[in-house]
């Protein structure tokens, strides 16, 4: 019996698999071609259109005339070198995908995505449909394959993202950039969606991708073209029943959606200013002010680039401390964090990368019960503590997360949203062994005594149990 039907009203049926909305955290991977010249302003706006921070836009911006990344290009390769050309310099000599696997395992990851192909319409994947793929060229290795492999063996759930639908580079294909629909002397974001042929070979190379590697999302990035011309809900409700026939639990993103850009957050930063289809919602760079009713998921480079860039220093990078506050908020909100590691062109990760998502990995091994497998509270956040404080929930447990350590006491409004008939038990998890803590009621808050500061450091948990979710 099929489940699904490729409708939207049929589609909008299926739930949130619980492991999604457990895992909080997923690893998000660019690594491609675009990892040899690994180049981008770092003036750019992010995610601008002008000239992008994002270095695996380089095959874009280096055919666009007057563009820094085309002085970059001309100045350091010569005009006579094409993006192409960078397919034999990517060897990817230094790879070791149990070694990315552990480690995402280590930082307390659940899911992994690698970009399956990017906007340059080169396949990670040994494909049937076209000779420029990292397994008959550059690496000649089945990258997503490989992947998929080593992260199943450490329990993670595996993805490999299809950007295809707003390729704007095609080898193989005539036109601007090579791409069929694409004309000479107007920005190709201009014009439109791409044409019948190429949207068969699209999705044609996209089901084989499902078809080898069952993975466990569908992460579209941004359609060109409305969802029933590109045959999403088609491809979507396939995908569906399948996962059914393998008793897999499985989601999809929003940005197959009928709205051609996907639905963003809007000025007031109060939720999604389109309506969208799809398991969940994907801001980028952001997150939300308040707790969101729909499941949602950020995601962000731990630099200001997805795809490597080798001109970001420090200041380009997310502190531990930033990282850490950031992710805590995105958990007390509803959402997950896809968080972006752009590899070197050698398969290695860049130490100013590695070193926030290792320190990440070391606060979640002390306060991970407040975030893995929580849900929101009533609030996301105490307007009343002298400390930024955010509210996680789990089985009949309150979690308060300060983003500073608050010193000898400190005052949470909890009494003020639920009813709390005497002190509850309460606990500072710590890098040894839970400490018990004093807690009084003064008046609308608590009070809570706390012990000496303990070792860790960037952000605190404390513990109270039995606090309902009137959620």
């Amino acid at each position: 019996m099929v489940e699904y039907r490729p409708t939207w009203g049929s589609l909008d049926r299926h739930p949130v698999p619980e492991w999604y909305n457990d895992a909080k955290l997923g690893i998000f991977i660019h690594w491609g071609v675009y990892s040899v010249p690994a180049w981008a302003p770092t003036d750019g706006e992010i995610g601008g259109e002008d000239d992008s921070s994002y270095a695996e836009w380089y095959p874009y911006h280096m055919y666009r005339d007057g563009s820094a990344t085309q002085t970059y290009h001309e100045e350091t390769y010569g005009e006579d070198i094409e993006y192409a050309d960078f397919i034999d310099d990517w060897e990817a000599e230094n790879w070791d995908p149990e070694e990315w696997a552990s480690l995402f395992d280590d930082v307390g990851a659940g899911y992994v995505v690698l970009t399956g192909e990017h906007h340059d319409g080169f396949p990670l994947w040994h494909s049937h449909y076209t000779k420029y793929n990292a397994a008959e060229m550059g690496p000649e290795r089945d990258l997503v394959g490989d992947l998929a492999e080593a992260v199943r063996e450490y329990g993670l759930k595996f993805a490999a993202s299809y950007h295809a639908n707003y390729n704007y580079y095609q080898p193989g294909f005539e036109g601007q950039f090579g791409h069929p629909d694409f004309e000479p002397g107007e920005p190709a974001e201009d014009q439109g969606g791409p044409g019948p042929e190429y949207v068969d070979f699209m999705n044609a190379k996209h089901r084989e991708l499902i078809r080898k590697y069952d993975p466990d999302l569908l992460w579209f990035d941004v359609p060109k073209a409305e969802s029933d011309h590109l045959n999403a809900r088609e491809l979507i409700a396939d995908y569906y029943n399948q996962a059914i026939e393998r008793g897999q639990a499985v989601a999809v993103n929003d940005r197959a959606s009928t709205d051609a850009i996907g639905p963003t957050i809007n000025i007031e930063n109060e939720g999604p200013d389109a309506e969208y289809h799809g398991d969940f919602i994907t801001p980028e760079y952001t997150s939300y002010d308040e707790i969101q009713e729909d499941k949602w998921e950020t995601c962000r480079g731990i630099g200001h680039s997805f795809g490597y860039n080798a001109a970001e220093d420090e200041d380009s990078h997310l502190s531990t401390a930033e990282l850490i506050h950031s992710f805590v908020d995105i958990v007390a909100k509803n959402g997950n964090l896809l968080l972006n590691v752009g590899p070197r062109a050698d398969g290695t990760i860049p130490e100013l990368q590695r070193r926030p998502l290792v320190g990440l990995g070391e606060w979640l091994d002390v306060n991970g019960e407040a975030i893995f497998g929580s849900r929101p509270w009533t609030v996301a956040e105490d307007e009343h503590a002298d400390t930024e404080v955010r509210y996680t929930h789990r089985d009949d447990t309150l979690y308060a997360i300060t983003f500073g350590w608050p010193g000898d006491t400190l005052q949470l409004d909890i009494p003020t949203h639920v009813t709390v008939s005497n002190p509850p038990t309460s606990a500072l998890l710590t890098e040894t062994a839970d400490v018990r803590i004093s807690v009084t009621e003064c008046r609308e808050q608590l009070s809570v005594e706390l012990p000496e500061r303990p070792d860790h450091d960037h952000a605190y948990t404390i513990r109270f149990d039995g606090i309902e979710n009137p959620r």
